[in-house]
């Protein structure tokens, strides 16, 4: 096809005189746009510079891609996880505030890891099949994508658990900033990322969930009573409260969290490959 039969063809759907379209056609194909020197275009680009608008480090930050998946990602969460997150941590704080608790954990530091770990577990659908359905729009991969929400939710009760220390170190005296933040902040870390991969395992995000809830429910009841008992001891998991193994729940979390984005990423190309 030539250039002319071509231009004439891009004509007719918006021309509908055929001889017209011809003519035009033709004058079309033979003309011959000028050809612009390299000073003239680096004029043009200079002079274009100085029209556009300046751009803030912010603006040029808020355009960051890791910021705008986490930004498309907020509204897919579901909101009751948001809400949920937020009721558990000031029942926490009030809770806190209104007892006397001695030397043993606080509320705050007994709930903030369960709302984390419940938010985390929730995240995961393990209906694959759905979830490639919603997010065939997007270039990322599930695995990214996940990790995003991962640290959306982990992140929101983050905050909200260190805005809750904050608070009560700041209206109790018998409350230490830092220490009331170690004594929540490893058992969290842990637990969500546990929760997270008995989810990617299972393939139900309740049963994730109610594991991880349970192994720290049994933690906390067990430590409030006596352990003379050598079973009860080891039934308590004494490492999830110690201060010396708060390095270790850390490093473990880093490998569950490895491990279940794996295994995703294998389940992604699984499917992927299947269709």
């Amino acid at each position: 096809m030539t250039d002319e039969e071509r231009l004439k063809r891009l004509l007719q759907d918006d021309w509908p005189d055929e001889e017209d379209t011809g003519v035009t056609a033709r004058r079309l194909a033979a003309w011959r746009a000028p050809q612009p020197t390299a000073v003239e275009t680096a004029r043009l680009i200079e002079k274009l510079q100085t029209e556009l608008p300046r751009r803030s480090l912010w603006c040029e930050l808020g355009e960051w891609w890791p910021l705008l998946l986490l930004r498309a990602q907020i509204r897919i969460v579901r909101r009751e996880i948001w809400a949920a997150s937020a009721l558990v941590m000031v029942l926490g704080v009030a809770a806190t505030l209104g007892t006397e608790f001695g030397s043993g954990l606080t509320p705050l530091a007994m709930l903030a890891p369960v709302a984390a770990a419940a938010g985390v577990a929730l995240l995961y659908d393990g209906d694959l099949a759905l979830v490639f359905e919603l997010e065939d729009a997007t270039p990322a991969s599930l695995r990214r994508l996940l990790l995003a929400r991962l640290t959306l939710i982990f992140g929101f009760n983050l905050g909200l658990s260190l805005a809750g220390s904050v608070i009560l170190a700041a209206l109790k005296a018998d409350v230490l900033l830092w220490p009331l933040v170690l004594s929540w902040f490893a058992p969290m870390v842990f637990l969500s990322a546990l929760a997270f991969w008995l989810s990617v395992v299972s393939g139900d995000s309740v049963a994730g969930m109610v594991f991880s809830l349970l192994l720290w429910g049994g933690h906390v009841v067990l430590r409030t009573g006596p352990l003379s008992n050598p079973l009860l001891h080891a039934l308590s998991l004494p490492g999830l409260g110690d201060v010396n193994a708060r390095p270790m729940l850390i490093g473990a979390a880093v490998l569950l969290l490895a491990a279940g984005l794996w295994m995703v990423g294998r389940m992604e190309r699984r499917i992927g490959n299947a269709g």
